[in-house]
């Protein structure tokens, strides 16, 4: 039986979901328009090229590139196979169930097509993660391994967590039962991305991947100082990374988004047009969300220079510079 891990980064850990969901809010609502189509089939492509270079493929963004668009490419096949085998993946990502035992194992039968003799089977002998001769993982015995993938997704599939810190358990988890002979990086990140895209589906095709390559080595170590009970180091560098991610994101469509308010920015700013006194504590009751929720859509209504602050926070009030 699977029981909620124990955090140490509370608040640092409501901080980065914070600052996530209102940068997700800008490019997620209905009245912002579409994301080029080009654009995300190009951070699609990140996404494989960055995850297989984790693993040790070599190619290059630009061959990547080149296979996806169905060019020939020189270079190493089992290589050029990967690339073939998470883009299958990736392109069916919207067909998966990520509560789904039968989707999880057809995914990595996809994403593992000829380089594995187990595609899509859980493994059927010991496997363990090693820095040279040293171990630094001994996974789980074999015949552990269904009974504990089906207490995983089944904990992912009924636990209260928010979905960006449930994503991030279940990252580490399925890394530390290591369920598959082959393609355990790959596919735990990928899953973690299909959660996450449940949620809110501009994830399907967000690069984090690439975040995660830049910081290989805190990635390393992040898994190797959590554990079952504490997955705070994991938890934290990953919602780093998705922070990072969609940081960068947001920027590339900045144009989209500058001058667009979400839902909650709207409501916000009409409770704050028809009182300008009212405090990010009153409104906070008023929409519902934490305060310190509030604050950062309060931020977001100034830069794009819907407000501004008269006087002092006390005293003052909001100044209205558009309607």
């Amino acid at each position: 039986m699977i029981h909620d891990p124990r955090f140490d980064s509370i608040n640092e850990i409501s901080s980065l979901v914070s600052e996530i969901s209102l940068l997700i809010d800008q490019i997620s609502d209905e009245d912002v328009p579409p994301i080029d189509l080009k654009l995300r089939r190009a951070n699609t492509i990140r996404s494989i090229q960055s995850s297989l270079a984790i693993e040790g493929n070599t190619l290059s963004l630009e061959k990547v590139t080149d296979i996806v668009e169905g060019k020939r490419v020189l270079g190493n096949p089992r290589e050029i196979q990967e690339v073939k085998g998470a883009l299958k993946a990736y392109d069916n990502m919207d067909s998966y169930d990520p509560y789904s035992i039968k989707d999880l194992l057809a995914a990595h039968k996809e994403m593992m097509y000829l380089l594995v003799d187990e595609e899509g089977k859980f493994r059927k002998c010991g496997v363990g993660v090693f820095k040279g001769n040293v171990p630094v993982h001994i996974a789980p015995e074999h015949k552990e391994v269904p009974t504990l993938m089906n207490e995983l997704i089944e904990w992912v599939r009924t636990t209260d967590y928010h979905p960006l810190i449930k994503s991030c358990i279940f990252h580490y988890r399925f890394e530390y039962i290591h369920p598959f002979v082959d393609g355990n990086g790959r596919m735990g990140r990928f899953w973690q991305s299909l959660i996450l895209s449940k949620w809110k589906h501009v994830f399907a095709y967000l690069p984090v991947e690439t975040w995660v390559k830049k910081e290989q080595q805190n990635y390393y170590s992040a898994l190797q100082n959590s554990s079952p009970d504490n997955v705070t180091p994991f938890v934290v560098f990953m919602l780093r990374m998705i922070r990072n991610s969609v940081r960068e994101f947001v920027e590339q469509n900045h144009s989209l988004t500058a001058e667009s308010l979400s839902k909650k920015e709207k409501e916000i700013f009409g409770i704050i047009s028809d009182n300008p006194k009212n405090t990010a504590g009153e409104i906070a009751e008023l929409v519902g969300l934490s305060e310190r929720m509030v604050r950062s859509y309060i931020s977001a209504l100034v830069r794009k220079e819907y407000i501004r602050r008269v006087g002092s926070d006390k005293a003052g009030q909001w100044e209205i510079l558009r309607k």
